[in-house]
C-alpha cells in the first residue's frame, strides 16, 4: 500500500502546475500616462507636475499603481517609467526570496501523539496587486497560515515518517494553496525540529526502552531454542540415543544454561541406550 505521501505527490502534480501558471498571469500593465480622463486633464492644466512624474522600480521589485484608490495595473519591470503626477499612488513590493521560520507548534500526529514542530518557509512574492492590494501584509498572513498547515499535515503522518521529511512536498503545496491570493509564491517548506511535547517524552522513552527489553528477550530465547535442538539433532546424528524422559530434560537444561547464566544444572548422567 502506497504512503501517504506518494498518494499525494501523483495527485498534486496537475494542481502545481495550475498554481505556476496563476502566479504568471496575476498582474496586467498598467497605462501610467493617461490612466483615466481626470488624470489627464489635470495634469495637463498643471503641466509643470510632470517634472515630478519620474518613478525608479528596483531590480527585483514590482509595484502596484492605483488611481483615485482604484487598481488600474501593475510596474513589472525595473528602469525608469513616467507616471502621471495627479492621482496616481504607487506601491512597491519586493520580489526578492525570503525565508521565515514557524517555532514549535504543537501538533498531533497520526498515531495522536501531540509532538512539537518546526519548519522553514522560503518564498518570494510575485504579484504586487495581491500582496499590496488584496493583502495588507503578505509575510505576515504566510507566517500565520504554516502552522494550520503543519497540524493538518502532521496528523497524516506517523512520528517516524516525519523525522524522515517525507511530508516536504506535501507541506509547500498545501500552504501555496493558501497563499496563491496573498501573491506568494512558496519555493520550499521544510521541517526543522521535531520532538514529543515533554509531558509524555519520558512515557514515550520508557516505552521504546520496553519494546527494545522485549525484543531482546524475544531474540534470545528464538536463539536459545535453535542452540537446544541443533544441539540435541547432532548428537543423535553422532549415535546418541535418548529416551523421551532424557531428551526434555536435556533440552530443559541446555535452554537454562543459555537462558541464565548463572544457572549451574545438576550434574546428571545419561547411558547411552545400546
Amino acid at each position: 500500500m502506497a504512503k501517504p505521501h506518494q498518494q499525494y505527490m501523483g495527485a498534486q502534480l496537475m494542481d502545481r502546475d495550475s498554481d505556476e501558471e496563476s502566479l504568471e498571469e496575476m498582474d496586467i500593465e498598467a497605462n501610467l500616462c493617461c490612466p483615466d480622463a481626470l488624470s489627464a486633464i489635470l495634469s495637463t492644466v498643471f503641466f509643470p507636475s510632470w517634472l515630478c512624474s519620474l518613478q525608479m522600480i528596483k531590480q527585483n521589485e514590482r509595484a502596484a499603481a492605483l488611481v483615485w484608490g482604484k487598481y488600474v495595473g501593475s510596474i513589472n519591470e525595473p528602469g525608469i517609467h513616467i507616471v502621471n503626477p495627479c492621482g496616481v499612488v504607487i506601491r512597491r513590493v519586493t520580489t526578492v526570496r525570503k525565508t521565515l521560520d514557524v517555532r514549535e507548534v504543537s501538533v498531533t500526529d497520526k498515531d495522536g501523539n501531540p509532538i512539537y514542530i518546526s519548519g522553514n518557509i522560503a518564498y518570494k512574492i510575485t504579484s504586487a496587486k495581491k500582496a499590496t492590494v488584496d493583502t495588507e501584509q503578505p509575510d505576515k498572513y504566510t507566517l500565520e497560515m504554516a502552522p494550520m498547515v503543519l497540524r493538518t499535515v502532521a496528523s497524516r503522518f506517523h512520528y517516524d515518517e516525519l523525522r524522515s521529511g517525507a511530508p516536504s512536498q506535501m507541506l509547500g503545496d498545501e500552504l501555496q494553496k493558501l497563499v496563491l491570493s496573498a501573491g506568494v509564491q512558496v519555493l520550499r517548506f521544510q521541517l526543522t525540529d521535531l520532538k514529543y511535547d515533554s509531558q509524555i517524552a519520558s512515557a514515550m522513552l520508557a516505552r521504546q526502552q520496553a519494546v527494545a527489553q522485549v525484543d531482546a528477550k524475544r531474540a534470545l530465547v528464538h536463539g536459545a531454542a535453535e542452540t537446544a535442538s541443533s544441539t540435541v539433532a547432532r548428537l543423535k546424528q553422532l549415535g546418541h540415543t535418548f529416551t523421551a524422559e532424557n531428551e526434555q530434560r536435556l533440552i530443559h537444561d541446555l535452554l537454562l544454561k543459555n537462558l541464565d547464566p548463572d544457572y549451574k544444572a545438576r550434574a546428571t548422567i545419561m547411558s547411552q541406550q545400546p
